[in-house]
């Protein structure tokens, strides 16, 4: 309401297409990632069942917001209403240094001395999060760790897709090629995961589907955790058979397009 008013008296700049596109990226994809991670590993979990009953909203300054909620173990996100605790970032690049490991303190609103406890288990949360997605040398040696790492890296990747859609100007023909339907992704011996796409509001989620649009089949963990990392050809593994899809080829290739642009926000 005050964004004009305060642009034309020069007291404001509107955020650049980048650091918006990562701010709804680090607030609705990777943030995005804490239900998964507390059904994913158990320590993560006891620390959500700790938190109690809370709704934690982040808010942007002329950005995204995002509403984590905790009752008693169980976690969801939602990228729309309020929370009973509010904490405000002045810009999306306050946001987005904070995510990038910067101390960078956000301003509390909303019932905050009541919800103390929560807000400081978070970063036992976060920090656990960081962990699974920047693993420290060898914990991917443990086949179980790993698992966890390609389905969370996975998850976050298509999770940030409707980020580019609803905040980068140009995927606009990408967004308004991309066919609704639904794809799955499946990792021979690894997890599942799969995005629904509905004239192009995406929503990506855990586990498989009865019947997908398409199938993506990856060959093994070791080829999933390369494509991860950036290490894998993927033209050559579509050639060889490593990479596999069936179904509508057309969804796919335009999801890929949209897929292939998360790595220019997030690292």
């Amino acid at each position: 309401m005050f964004t004009p008013l305060l642009t034309r008296l020069g007291l404001y700049t509107s955020p650049s297409v980048r650091d918006r596109v990562r701010a709804g990226m680090h607030l609705h994809a990777v943030l995005g990632a804490i239900p998964h991670l507390v059904r994913l590993d158990e320590e993560a979990a006891a620390t959500a069942r700790q938190m109690g009953k809370v709704a934690l909203e982040f808010r942007v300054f002329d950005g995204p917001r995002a509403v984590l909620a905790f009752d008693d173990g169980k976690v969801t996100l939602s990228r729309e209403g309020c929370g009973n605790v509010g904490l405000f970032f002045p810009s999306c690049d306050a946001l987005n240094r904070m995510f990038d490991g910067e101390k960078v303190t956000p301003i509390p609103f909303r019932a905050f001395p009541f919800h103390l406890k929560a807000l400081q288990l978070l970063p036992k949360l976060t920090d656990r999060l960081t962990v699974f997605l920047k693993p420290p040398a060898g914990m991917l040696d443990d086949p179980a760790f790993l698992a966890k790492h390609v389905e969370l890296s996975l998850l976050v990747g298509m999770m940030a897709t409707r980020d580019l859609v609803d905040y980068d100007p140009k995927v606009v023909r990408i967004a308004h090629d991309l066919p609704s339907g639904t794809v799955m992704f499946e990792v021979i011996g690894g997890p599942k995961a799969h995005v629904k796409i509905d004239h192009g509001v995406i929503e990506a989620g855990a586990g498989g589907l009865a019947d997908p649009s398409t199938t993506v089949t990856i060959k093994n963990m070791g080829l999933a955790l390369g494509l991860i990392q950036g290490t894998v050809d993927t033209f050559a593994a579509n050639g060889s058979g490593d990479i596999r899809a069936s179904g509508s080829l057309a969804l796919v290739d335009e999801y890929f397009n949209l897929f292939d642009r998360v790595g220019l926000y997030l690292k």
